[in-house]
């Protein structure tokens, strides 16, 4: 049933640029600390400064927020390692193995080989199309560095968005098949009934 949490080089490959991004998401959300007095800066923070990873960690970690605030687990945050002053993304970066390996692992089985399924990962670079190209016709101060932060979100949130496309897509079929595989066996149930009145 788990055999997709299985590690591969592709998904591995994935889960290092989604973990990339929770990690450099949240030494980002700095910004909006940085003027209390006594918090220390993350590692990297000036570093990562160019790249836009905020927003698409916003976007991967949606699911994750809400499911623990529902189930009150918010109080594990304190136990999670410091990065500076924030804590380190460590349920982002389990979500994010387990999507690496779900969305990996659909691909391959079903979506690579369907028309809708191959057309999954063309609708997540066209959302992050939406939301990225108002931001290029905005004006900018250093052209340079603007043009890093809107190509960086741009390649980002491909990522996340292709990587949830995907994913639900694989949801749908695996959902199709589990039912399928219950309405299958359970006609069998009713046959060999049918069949076997006395037991």
């Amino acid at each position: 049933m788990l055999s997709f949490l299985k590690p591969t080089p592709r998904n591995l490959a994935l889960f290092a640029t989604l973990a990339f991004i929770c990690v450099g998401g949240v030494i980002q959300s700095y910004a909006f600390i940085d003027d209390v007095h006594g918090v220390p800066k993350p590692p990297f923070y000036d570093l990562l400064k160019p790249l836009a990873l905020w927003v698409p960690w916003i976007f991967f970690a949606a699911p994750v927020h809400p499911l623990s605030s529902l189930l009150g687990l918010r109080w594990l945050l304190r136990y999670f390692p410091s990065l500076g002053g924030v804590s380190a993304p460590v349920a982002s970066l389990a979500y994010a193995y387990v999507i690496s390996c779900w969305a990996v692992y659909f691909w391959d089985r079903w979506a690579k080989y369907s028309r809708c399924g191959k057309l999954a990962p063309l609708i997540g670079i066209a959302l992050a199309s939406a939301l990225c190209l108002p931001l290029a016709s905005l004006p900018a101060g250093n052209p340079l560095e603007y043009t890093a932060r809107v190509m960086s979100g741009f390649a980002f949130l491909s990522v996340v968005f292709a990587t949830y496309a995907v994913s639900t897509y694989g949801l749908s079929r695996a959902s199709q098949f589990i039912v399928k595989s219950l309405l299958i066996g359970s006609g069998r149930l009713r046959r060999g009934a049918r069949e076997n009145p006395t037991r």
